[in-house]
Order: structure tokens, then sequence, then C-alpha cells
């Protein structure tokens, strides 16, 4: 049984690794109707920022995460003003192809800058442990835990409660009565933005102390959250989250039980299964929601 909770808590901080890209994926897609492939990558850039804020200068922690959120939502911002605006209305593979092409701008742009070497980016509560209920557990790892949970509430009341939120949902559902209603749409596209980034940044912030940094991580970040929301439903944020966390868990028990030559394939089994039993996700496509 210790071993078990072991496995699914080491599922659940990969899962809240993918969780913070596929949100992101998931309110862009919703909102803006652009399948950001360059999302992953918006991890890899949050995880050097946090390289060499923490690592690099010895900022303090809680310093490091409130500048890189902040660095982040701004990228963001420009980010959607460079490389989405001028596609939006145009045909997709275009839009498709935009997002690709900064992905690649920023994978090798982060290698001319840092090296293709991993970085190991640990804090001080990687290696300080806690026991809960007979098993060991990092304090990094409870942060992570905490981190995801306080995020996800607080975007759900965002979403839910907040005029900014409403109004991205309700640009989500129709952009044309939006903007007869008074709505700025490209004000909604631009927050829609720098929200997906500022999660990924604290997603980053909260996971790389346990991981290794390195310019070609974004890649695999993104074909999971790709895979998680496709399990979640398109534009659900409810189900990224739900289907980061399927993901992160199956591979976790797969390594564990298994092996982890053969993490990828339980875990996508699992998506391909779900998706025979309901093709439009856990929680349906389109509008945002949560």
């Amino acid at each position: 049984m210790q071993v078990l909770l072991q496995h699914i808590m080491n599922g659940i901080t990969v899962g809240a690794m993918y969780a913070s890209v596929a949100i992101g994926l998931s309110l862009v897609f919703g909102v803006v109707r652009v399948t950001n492939f360059a999302q992953g990558d918006a991890f890899m850039v949050a995880s050097f920022l946090f390289f060499v804020f923490y690592t690099a200068m010895g900022m303090p922690y809680a310093a490091v995460i409130v500048l890189c959120i902040v660095l982040m939502a701004l990228y963001g911002v420009v980010f959607e003003r460079i490389v989405v605006r001028p596609v939006l209305g145009r045909v997709w593979y275009l839009q498709l192809i935009s997002t690709l092409a900064a992905a690649i701008i920023l994978k090798n742009g982060a290698r001319l800058i840092w090296g293709s070497t991993p970085r190991a980016t640990p804090t001080p509560h990687v290696s300080s442990f806690i026991k809960i209920g007979g098993f060991e557990v990092s304090h990094q790892r409870l942060i992570v835990l905490v981190v995801a949970v306080i995020s996800f509430a607080a975007l759900q009341y965002f979403l839910q409660r907040t005029r900014l939120g409403k109004a991205l949902r309700a640009v989500s559902q129709n952009r044309d009565a939006s903007t007869i209603v008074g709505i700025d749409v490209k004000s909604m596209s631009r927050l829609t933005f720098a929200l997906s980034a500022a999660l990924a940044a604290l997603g980053a912030v909260a996971v790389t102390p346990l991981f290794n940094v390195y310019p070609d991580m974004g890649g695999p970040l993104i074909v999971k959250a790709f895979a998680a929301v496709t399990v979640g439903g398109f534009g659900q944020v409810k189900g990224a989250i739900y289907g980061s966390l399927l993901l992160g868990v199956a591979e976790a028990l797969a390594t564990g039980y298994v092996s982890a030559a053969y993490k990828d394939v339980i875990a996508f089994g699992i998506i391909v299964l779900v998706l025979i039993v309901r093709p439009q996700g856990l929680f349906g496509r389109g509008k945002v929601g949560i």
C-alpha cells in the first residue's frame, strides 16, 4: 500500500505538470479557437527563468515565483500580438504553422543561450521529507500539490464569479454576440494568452525543482498536454485537469508495476479507451467550462 501511494503521489506531481500546460492549451482553444503548439515551450521558458533567477542569481524562492509569473504573463501578451493576432481568422493550417514556428524559435533560442546540457534546479524542499500515512513525501511535492489545488480553485473562481471570467466564457460561446454587447474580443484574446502563460509559469516554478531543465522539454510536454485535453474535451478546463491527472497517475503506475519503457503505451492506451467510449471527451468540447 505504501508503494502504491508513493506511485500515486508521483503521478499526481507529473499530472500537475501536464495540467499547467494543458489548461493553457484548453483555454486558448476555447476562447481564441487556436491550438497553441508552443504552450509546452512556454513552460520551458518559465523553467529557464526559474533557473536563472533562483539557481544562477540566488534570489529567494517566493520572489522568483512572483517574478516568473509576471514575466510569463507579459510573454503571453507579446506572443498573442506577434504570433497569433496576424493569423486570426485565417485557415487553420496557417495558425498551426505559426505556433509551431514559434515553438521551434523558442526551443533553438534556449539552446543558443543556455546550451543543450540539462540543468538541475533543486530547492531545499526537494531533500526534506515528511511522513504521511506510512510513506515519505518531499516538501517540494507537497508544494506542487498545494499550488495545483490553489491555482485550479482560483481559476474556477475567476471564470465563474468575476466579470472578466464571464466575459471570457461569453467570447468562447459566441464571438459575434460578445462584440455586439460591448466585449472587447481582442482584449479577451490577450488576457487568455497571459493567463495560459502565467499558469505555465506557476507549474514550472513548482515542478521544475524536481526535474532537469533543457531546451527540448517542451516537445514531450505539449504531446502529453494535447492528449490530456483530448481526453477531457477541447475547451474544457476541468477536463484538462482531470485528463492530466489521469495521464500522470497512469504513467506512474505503469512505471512502478510494469516498466518505464511501456509507460507511454499504457497511458495512451487508457486515453484511446476513453475516446472509444466517449469520443467528445469526458466533458465535451467547444466553449470554456470548468
